[in-house]
């Protein structure tokens, strides 16, 4: 098999899912849908919280990307109102956007790292792999696949 751990990172998945449901008191079927369209969805630039930023999520992965994802300032991190950007732009805090890596020509995608990931976790996140050119290549070592938040730190926020 290609991916061995992944039948059991799927059910681990399912199983964290159906504890928070009951822990959290939300339908199964709700929860689950919401947590795929996060996973699908969140982007996390490169900073310890992810979030959902409308039309970022069409960009596809690349491993030679030809933009990239920046956020202005750490979120909880008060560094000053501004950021600089890497092409020498001004951002406030804040902000978040695509930034051209060069020029990008009309018609051509977009294109965007997801991260370094081996093939296992872009299938289980993200529905597809990258086949032998990936870097990282197909099994995820089982620390890497194992992170994951305890029970006791789940709360409603409503």
């Amino acid at each position: 098999a290609r991916f061995p751990g992944l039948g059991g990172q799927v059910r681990s998945r399912r199983a964290l899912l159906k504890a928070a449901s009951e822990a959290l008191g939300l339908p199964l079927d709700k929860l689950t849908w919401a947590h795929s369209l996060v996973a699908t969805r969140a982007v996390g630039a490169k900073i310890s919280a992810c979030a959902l930023l409308p039309g970022i999520d069409m960009a596809n992965h690349d491993l030679r990307p030809n933009a990239e994802l920046v956020v202005a300032g750490e979120p909880g991190v008060v560094t000053g109102r501004a950021t600089l950007t890497t092409r020498g732009d001004i951002w406030e805090h804040g902000s978040a956007g695509l930034l051209a890596l060069r020029d990008i020509r009309a018609g051509e995608a977009v294109r965007i790292s997801y991260g370094g990931y081996p093939n296992q976790r872009l299938l289980l996140d993200y529905g597809f792999d990258l086949g032998d050119v990936n870097p990282k290549g197909d099994r995820e070592d089982e620390q890497e696949a194992s992170s994951v938040a305890p029970s006791s730190e789940w709360a409603r926020s409503d």
